[in-house]
């Protein structure tokens, strides 16, 4: 492979549970080609991601998230291109697991006619390198909010968290939605949302958690970030009431270098000097930019996320926030 995904080696010699990246994402794009490129995952086009997440006890918790649609062939049959791409990875789920992250790919996934409209991937995959577990992303564009909540409830089999739902369909604009997990049991549902333009405050039905630990210093770091570079994600389990919330800021929008990353991070967690280290090991290379941070709402501690992307300069594409 070409010198496009050092990056994966590089994480992979720097962090020991990204293990397997590199043959991972092989499997996913197999004889990949960068001319190929054409995701919205990046603004430049790339398709992949790899996540870097502190956690605990000196421990980094690694996810790469692929974009599979490749300009070509995949144009012609993107569902079942997808659902391929999908086989690599659902070995690391149970089968009731895997069956239903299909079905809800088959939901949720914009219709073959609003796919045609665009040359670019509607289905983003994601596994932890270092447990057990997969991911299905599916972009929320091409359809009504209404009509999207009811399906995604109807198949999801989320009844519990209509309000919740219901509130984010009527009164914030959705990016995305995945499902994720590795058996039933963990199964859960994410919706990605950004308030709409004008709006004073988060309905409180949604129950969305912001994940403030130093709230002065926040208040200047949220008034200069444009309304793009802010993505929030509310979690819903698929059994139970249990929920969840995470914030992620664009770092296309930000453009921090790495220290402000951590700084901007460090408002909202407490970072470990083994985190920081490994980050600043990773962008130090030059195989890697910085390309969104976040942080998970967790009753132990918030966690932080950095999201690297390849440090390739193709055309410029849609960024993801």
């Amino acid at each position: 492979m070409g010198d496009h995904l050092n990056l994966l080696r590089h994480i992979e010699a720097t962090v020991p549970t990204a293990s397997g990246a590199h043959a991972l994402f092989r499997q996913v794009r197999p004889d990949d080609d960068p001319n190929q490129w054409h995701s919205t995952l990046n603004n430049d086009g790339t398709p992949f991601q790899i996540a870097i997440a502190d956690a605990g006890n000196g421990q980094r918790s690694v996810r790469l998230i692929v974009d599979p649609f490749r300009l070509g062939r995949d144009e012609a049959d993107r569902s079942g291109a997808n659902l391929a791409a999908f086989a690599h990875l659902q070995g690391r789920c149970s089968r009731r697991a895997a069956d239903r992250c299909r079905r809800f790919m088959a939901a949720l996934a914009p219709s073959f006619e609003q796919a045609c409209d665009r040359r670019s991937g509607d289905i983003w995959l994601a596994a932890d390198l270092c447990r057990a577990g997969a991911g299905i992303y599916v972009t929320a564009r091409g359809g009504s909010a209404a009509g999207q909540g009811e399906r995604l409830i109807a198949e999801a089999g989320i009844e519990q968290h209509r309000a919740a739902i219901t509130a984010i369909h009527t009164v914030c604009a959705v990016q995305a939605y995945s499902m994720q997990g590795s058996r039933t049991g963990n199964l859960a549902v994410n919706i990605y949302w950004k308030p709409r333009r004008g709006a004073r405050s988060i309905p409180p039905e949604i129950g969305f958690a912001v994940p403030v630990r130093q709230p002065e210093s926040l208040i200047g770091t949220l008034n200069s970030a444009s309304a793009g570079a802010l993505t929030f994600c509310s979690t819903f389990a698929i059994l139970g009431d249990g929920r969840g919330s995470k914030l992620d800021l664009c770092n296309h929008c930000l453009g921090l270098d790495v220290q402000g990353c951590l700084a901007t991070l460090n408002q909202f967690c407490v970072i470990s000097s083994g985190f920081a280290d490994s980050v600043a090991q990773i962008a130090a290379a030059g195989t890697a930019e910085i390309a969104f941070i976040g942080v998970r709402v967790r009753a132990a501690g918030n966690t932080p996320y950095v999201y690297f992307k390849p440090a390739w300069h193709g055309a410029p594409g849609e960024c993801r926030s």
